[in-house]
């Protein structure tokens, strides 16, 4: 393998050989990870990776700046690498998109879902280098989470970071919220779960019922191609989960048309939305889901205990 670039910022590279957590991929199928890898660091900046099982893959991250501030505009490289250190070809476009990216702070306050086709259009030479970027403003000081998902041959594979950032406002300690209903903009959600009491490496299913005015939102749209996506992320920010809401009854899933992974979704949907899930360890984690209703993706939020 060969040894990390600093280009920009501070790179640390693991193998998917060395795995150390369980990530939901959009087929939500839980693939188990063994062992926790460790990394040198270089430069001012600590960047920890976590990586999932599966294709022979590894990710190194750069940041431009290399020390990132609050309030400025960062821009984020992936660089992905096969086997052999060389360049990683034949990603494979998943849900809309070659490569999702979660973002997510140490206090559950800020959350985004970007791409690189967000900030313009995928090109030979990104291919070519297998180097490809994202921009965000990080708005509070402190500790995040950024995570990648993407798939090569057709195969999932994903891992996580985490990086800090410097400057003001700092941010502070996230809130303990257990309360399963809620309301985001028009839309009244009740969430629960099957069994009710979560048991760490058993599968669990979140159930989502999706109410407006008092009535059932029977017109919820597709959004990146899925019914529903959703990031799980543990409360220290250790595990990392990926996974996509399934319509109850239907037969859902993941299909692969020219290597493009999709999932059969109808027009309209609701009310209910159910997302099957395994939590790698007990303790507490943050749900973010994002669904979209009439043409607006709303951002919905949930904190879980597990046993």
């Amino acid at each position: 393998m060969n040894s990390p670039r600093t280009l920009f910022g501070v790179i640390r590279r693991l193998s998917f050989r060395t795995a150390g957590l369980i990530v939901v991929f959009c087929c939500c199928l839980a693939f188990a990870a063994a062992g926790k890898a460790n990394a040198e660091m270089e430069g001012m900046h600590e960047h920890q990776m976590q990586n999932m099982k599966g294709p022979e893959v590894s990710v190194d991250i750069e940041t431009t700046p290399s020390e990132l501030k609050a309030g400025s505009r960062a821009e984020i490289t992936f660089i992905m690498r096969d086997a052999e250190g060389k360049p990683l070809q034949g990603l494979t476009v998943m849900h809309d998109r070659l490569m999702h990216v979660v973002i997510a702070s140490a206090d559950f306050s800020v959350f985004a879902h970007i791409h690189p086709e967000d900030f313009g259009p995928i090109t030979e030479e990104m291919r070519k280098k297998a180097e490809y970027s994202v921009q965000f403003t990080f708005p509070k000081a402190g500790e995040y989470i950024i995570a990648v998902d993407s798939a090569v041959g057709g195969r999932h594979f994903s891992d996580h970071f985490a990086v800090d950032v410097t400057g003001k406002p700092k941010m502070g300690a996230y809130v303990k919220d257990l309360s399963l209903e809620k309301k985001f903009g028009d839309l009244q959600v009740a969430l629960s779960t099957v069994p009710e009491k979560i048991v760490a490496g058993k599968e669990a299913v979140l159930k989502y019922v999706i109410k407006k005015d008092g009535e059932p939102v029977q017109d919820l749209e597709p959004y990146l191609a899925a019914p529903m996506h959703v990031a799980v992320i543990s409360a220290d920010l250790e595990y990392f989960i990926h996974a996509h809401g399934e319509i109850p009854g239907s037969a859902g899933g993941h299909h692969n048309m020219g290597h493009e992974m999709q999932m059969n979704v109808p027009p309209k949907f609701g009310p209910e939305l159910e997302v099957p899930v395994v939590f790698p360890e007990k303790g507490l984690y943050q749900i973010f889901s994002q669904v979209k209703h009439k043409g607006k993706v709303i951002l919905l939020s949930f904190m879980l205990e597990v046993e």
